[in-house]
């Protein structure tokens, strides 16, 4: 889906050479930035950049914020900005390309965007979309034990890693990577991952409930090879075996 906007700030720009009065687009607009206040009711409002616009492109999981709606990016930025007549809202996954307000109602985050186009984009791997988990947390309890790839060769008894737990309750997983044996330790906090001892990119996971694990790609593009099974694209995902 693709919504081309022509929100209140961007009317005059949208009209035409000229209003009904005679009066220039841009002298209108001039006069409508002069007096945000005639758009008290629109938080984005009033925020327009004078002079060249600075046009950028996002993309990201929309939510609803304190003034305005944000787009967290999946690199952590936050933008917060007004969708208008747009057809989306909290959950979509969408790319925004707008300006860059100077100054907003929203006050949050990294800047206001106003919009000029925002449409409907296919989530990356790394886009943190609870329901891609079926609502499951990465825990501790939910890591430990053996797995396999998923697929046709996923075989127990040679697992490609194990997950166990040491005296200090963390959990541990014993593995290869890059055709090395490699123990770290499974990060069930806030942002799931697999981190290392040695100097190695750390692997975002996910739940792929009720039995499946996703591990995904660095955050930086270094692609590594967990257990011969490359993770780069949309990763890899694996299954527990039965205890």
């Amino acid at each position: 889906m693709t919504s081309l906007l022509c929100a209140p700030l961007l009317l005059l720009a949208c009209a035409g050479p000229s209003d009904e009065s005679g009066q220039s687009a841009d002298a209108a607009r001039d006069e409508m930035i002069a007096a945000p206040g005639d758009n008290s009711g629109n938080p984005a409002a009033g925020t327009r950049p004078s002079g060249q616009p600075d046009l950028v492109t996002v993309e990201g999981r929309i939510a609803k914020g304190v003034e305005c709606l944000t787009l967290k990016t999946p690199d952590g930025e936050t933008w917060a900005f007004n969708a208008g007549e747009a057809d989306f809202g909290p959950g979509d996954y969408v790319e925004i390309i707008g300006e860059v307000a100077d100054a907003s109602f929203c006050q949050q985050r990294t800047g206001t965007l106003i919009p000029r186009r925002i449409e409907a984009k296919s989530p990356p791997a790394r886009d943190r979309d609870p329901a891609r988990a079926g609502g499951l947390a990465v825990t501790g309890e939910y890591v430990r034990g053996n797995w396999v790839a998923k697929g046709l060769n996923a075989d127990c008894a040679r697992p490609d890693f194990a997950v166990s737990a040491n005296s200090r309750g963390m959990s541990i997983i014993e593995t290869r990577v890059n055709g090395y044996p490699e123990t770290g330790v499974v990060d069930v906090g806030p942002t799931p991952a697999l981190q290392w001892d040695e100097p190695l990119p750390t692997l975002p996971i996910e739940t792929r409930g009720p039995d499946g694990l996703a591990v995904m790609p660095a955050a930086d593009g270094e692609v590594v090879t967990l257990a011969g099974h490359r993770i780069d694209g949309d990763g890899v995902v694996f299954v527990k075996c039965a205890d």
